[in-house]
């Protein structure tokens, strides 16, 4: 008898794992939730409505720390939020902010090309030149055919905003590489 009780606690302690006792469709619906306020959240943007974008992707942060899906989810998820609140920063001239919402958005997901390319035309208008070629280069190897306007993430959601594209990137490139004196292609300071 002992030894049943014993064994019917085990197997009780066992089966409870902690966690948040969400499944894998709820998990996935919660993702699903929080990515499809990420394209009403840029529709504000491109409306012009560039304050109030603001609130509504600071929103989807707040609702994103409540994901409790991967990491790796919660990271691209936070990315696209806290770059949507960067460009609209950019469009605001609120340089500061917008530079720190950039940093964040690369930090959380090196792969954003559309926080890359936004942070290298901040980067040029502040005449951080060494910055703008380093971001510019980081945009193009994320996306060597980036195009913002036309940005749709993994399920088809459309999160396009803006148009730029890759010629406007190496065209930041090339700028930063002139006011910095980098004149050839392989990017070697001139001789002369």
């Amino acid at each position: 008898m002992k030894l049943c009780t014993v064994l019917g606690l085990a197997l009780v302690c066992a089966g409870c794992g902690g966690g948040s006792g969400l499944g894998p469709q709820e998990i996935k619906e919660q993702e699903n939730e929080l990515r499809d306020r990420l394209p009403t959240d840029w529709g504000n943007y491109n409306g012009g409505g560039y304050q109030e974008a603001i609130d509504f992707f600071a929103n989807a942060l707040e609702q994103a720390d409540t994901f409790e899906g991967s990491e790796a989810t919660l990271n691209e998820i936070k990315s696209e939020a806290h770059n949507g609140i960067a460009w609209s920063y950019f469009r605001l001239q609120d340089l500061e902010s917008a530079w720190n919402s950039f940093q964040q958005a690369t930090r959380l997901n090196r792969r954003n090309a559309d926080a890359w390319a936004g942070w290298s035309g901040l980067a040029l208008a502040s005449q951080r030149y060494n910055d703008a070629a380093q971001f510019a280069s980081q945009a193009l190897e994320s996306n060597v055919d980036y195009n913002s306007a036309f940005r749709i993430d993994e399920s088809a959601r459309a999160l396009g905003h803006a148009r730029i594209d890759s010629r406007h990137i190496r065209l930041v490139l090339a700028e930063a590489y002139f006011q910095l004196g980098r004149y050839s292609a392989a990017d070697r300071a001139d001789p002369n």
